[in-house]
């Protein structure tokens, strides 16, 4: 099995292909995203933690290592991830737990 950081790195590479083949629409989701996250009355932390968390919801594997590791980077802790998570659990039941307990491991692993 491969690790947390190479798939972050294959899921970054992915994308740059996808960029590569469309960079208008990419630009324009780069540009989205970029503004989504900028620092304002909720941190950039919390709104990747926010991410991990629909992420979770939703079970998007890759969408939670891309968004745990931000949210690290951006200085988000393990009890806030956990609080966070928790909520994506509560709205989306057994699924959520499956994929929140995923978001857990990956910050651990990061």
């Amino acid at each position: 099995m491969s690790s947390y950081k190479q798939k972050l790195n294959d899921i970054n590479d992915r994308l740059i292909g996808l960029y590569k083949s469309d960079q208008k629409s990419m630009t324009a989701f780069k540009n989205l995203s970029d503004t989504a996250v900028r620092e304002g009355k909720v941190s950039k932390a919390m709104k990747e933690l926010i991410a991990v968390a629909i992420a979770a919801a939703r079970g998007c594997d890759d969408c939670i290592l891309y968004h745990v590791a931000e949210a690290k980077k951006h200085g988000a802790d393990r009890e806030t991830l956990i609080e966070v998570v928790v909520v994506a659990i509560e709205m989306s039941g057994g699924p959520g737990t499956v994929y929140a307990a995923k978001a857990l491991d990956a910050f651990d692993n990061l």
